[in-house]
């Protein structure tokens, strides 16, 4: 299998420095040998340049103005467009598996939108701490990495210059998607889902049954018996102690083997053929670990297995 590497240093959805530097992080862990290693080819686009903080500047949010509550809302339109081209060109070949490193969250907006538009029919597993249901007028923050899932679904009409792109669709079918490893959701947020008719399966359901049981469920929301599926996994779904290299921490996260599982079901499924993995801040991280935890995830998503 040929395995398609984009960076996606995108750090504009969020206020922390240093969650750009994350697809060279993981590159330096070796990427590429545990790819090898697994008998993939690997195919590494690099990096798209995309703007910085350090190029842009402040942006405060005007919170009484709902197409001014976003925090470089022009700049991240304009990113995810140009990311959300490259995975459509790569996910276009049928016989790849996309692998899109971020970068904060929001870089979802371009990277499931590129797969929406190459391979239509999928369906996704979004596995965050958080709902990513926002809008900008339910955003405490105004920061775009709470906002990709409700926009991807159609739930944000922006109206700002270089978001006609996603805003013309197609939007994500609501019930094509599953949200696990949940733990903090905005009221707005709690709303909405239920609107949208989500499923979300939050930690409380891993403990009561277990992560088998509830991967259990997840598939069975997501029919992955019938179409590819695409993993949205942002690091802070994961517990501090397992992934301190991560700006938005919540405690009471997934253990390393819950995780795990996770990807290696999904690779079982023999369905699992693009994947992002999002909000490692090297920064932030303590010798490597999160950057190792991620390398080691995307093998688990690749096929590696304990036997």
């Amino acid at each position: 299998m040929q395995v398609t590497v984009l960076g996606a240093p995108l750090a504009l959805g969020q206020s922390h420095r240093g969650v750009g530097l994350a697809p060279q992080a993981l590159r330096d862990v070796g990427l590429a040998t545990v790819v090898a290693e697994l008998g993939h080819e690997l195919h590494d686009l690099q990096d798209l340049v995309l703007p910085t903080h350090e190029m842009v500047g402040a942006a405060e949010p005007d919170l009484h103005d709902p197409t001014r509550r976003l925090r470089f809302g022009p700049q991240i339109g304009d990113a995810c467009r140009r990311i959300c081209e490259a995975v459509e060109v790569a996910a276009k070949n049928p016989n790849t598996f996309v692998l899109t490193l971020g970068g904060d969250h929001s870089m979802a907006l371009g990277s499931i939108q590129g797969i929406l538009k190459a391979r239509p029919d999928f369906s996704l597993i979004w596995v965050d701490a958080h709902g990513d249901f926002n809008t900008p007028e339910t955003s405490p923050s105004g920061n775009l990495h709470g906002m990709p899932l409700a926009a991807l679904t159609g739930y944000v009409k922006t109206g700002l210059p270089n978001f006609e792109w996603l805003e013309r669709g197609p939007h994500l079918n609501p019930k094509r998607v599953a949200l696990l490893g949940i733990r903090s959701l905005d009221t707005g947020e709690k709303r909405m889902l239920h609107e949208a008719g989500i499923s979300v399966f939050t930690m409380k359901e891993i403990d009561r049954y277990g992560i088998g049981r509830v991967m259990e469920q997840v598939l069975e929301v997501v029919e992955a018996d019938k179409r590819p599926l695409h993993v949205s996994f942002d690091i802070d779904s994961m517990d501090p102690s397992e992934a301190p290299g991560t700006g938005t921490r919540v405690r009471g996260g997934l253990t390393y083997r819950e995780a795990h599982y996770i990807l290696e079901t999904l690779s079982d499924t023999q369905r699992l053929g693009s994947m992002d993995l999002a909000e490692i801040n090297p920064v932030l991280d303590c010798n490597n670990q999160t950057s190792i935890l991620g390398l080691e995830l995307i093998a688990s998503a690749l096929g590696k297995a304990i036997y």
